[in-house]
């Protein structure tokens, strides 16, 4: 059985279980409540914990880590392009011979492409990390909002960006995986993050990458946040998270197609 066959099987059996739930619950209401309400509810547990579990591989594949005999990590970072940051991020890149995956917003790019083709220029990869960002409702998303959300990321970041999708805070949904299979694109996830969107230090987001990285993982920082109270913040994360990791003799690379891996990640 092919990994394509295995998910959508358990995609199909997930969907399936959480339509019978209701009918169940339905037909034995009168009989016994909590042995009609117990389907139920084991069948939104079901569709809830793949869906808001961003590493989970119950939908589908979720790209976690890379193969590799060195002491090489993947850099990602989210959220951008950022007027106030990716020029910086750039040259703090170029300082430490990094390269690195751009997961970008599509309307944010819209509004700045100048700052896509300095990534390109400088060697960097630029993929699809939706075109509104809608954090607060795509783990829930219809099929056409989650086409239209990869459709116009893609139509404004060109034929050259990476074949990856990143979900709004890692929360996919049950329509995404057959989305992205149409599109050739993968789920990318990560295997360490810092939490640098949240009221962390930038040490305490260094500390906890450091943590949790080994050879072949996947880091996931940020950009474009806190831009007004705290302009420095996510560069400070950035450039504290690569001069650890370089202390540990890690060096930043972007992988090849074959060699990436899904199945457990980090946190």
């Amino acid at each position: 059985m092919t990994s394509a066959v295995k998910f959508r099987g358990l995609r199909r059996a997930i969907l399936f279980f959480a339509i019978l739930a209701p009918i169940w619950t339905i037909a034995v209401w009168r009989e016994s409540i909590p042995l009609a309400l117990a389907p139920l509810f084991f069948s939104h547990l079901l569709l809830l914990y793949p869906t808001l579990t961003p590493l989970s591989q119950w939908w589908g594949p979720v790209i976690c880590s890379f193969a590799t005999n060195q002491r090489e990590v993947w850099i990602t970072i989210d959220d951008g392009p950022s007027l106030a940051h990716t020029e910086k991020v750039l040259d703090l890149l170029d300082r430490h011979a990094a390269r690195a995956t751009f997961f970008v917003i599509g309307a944010r790019a819209a509004a700045a492409p100048e700052l896509l083709e300095q990534i390109r220029a400088r060697g960097h990869q630029i993929a699809n990390h939706t075109y509104s960002h809608p954090s607060a409702r795509f783990w829930c998303a219809l099929p056409n909002e989650t086409a239209a959300q990869l459709d116009r990321c893609a139509a404004v970041i060109g034929e050259e960006r990476a074949p990856y999708f990143r979900a709004p805070a890692g929360l996919k949904n049950g329509f995404i995986h057959p989305a992205l299979a149409r599109r050739n694109l993968s789920l990318v996830g990560w295997t360490a993050r810092g939490f640098d969107t949240r009221g962390r230090s930038p040490q305490r987001v260094a500390a906890r990458i450091l943590r949790l990285v080994r050879p072949g993982a996947i880091v996931l920082l940020h950009e474009g946040h806190r831009v007004v109270e705290e302009p420095g913040y996510n560069l400070a994360c950035i450039e504290l998270t690569l001069r650890r990791l370089a202390e540990e003799g890690y060096s930043f690379v972007i992988p090849r197609p074959e060699q990436l891996r899904t199945g457990a990640g980090g946190t």
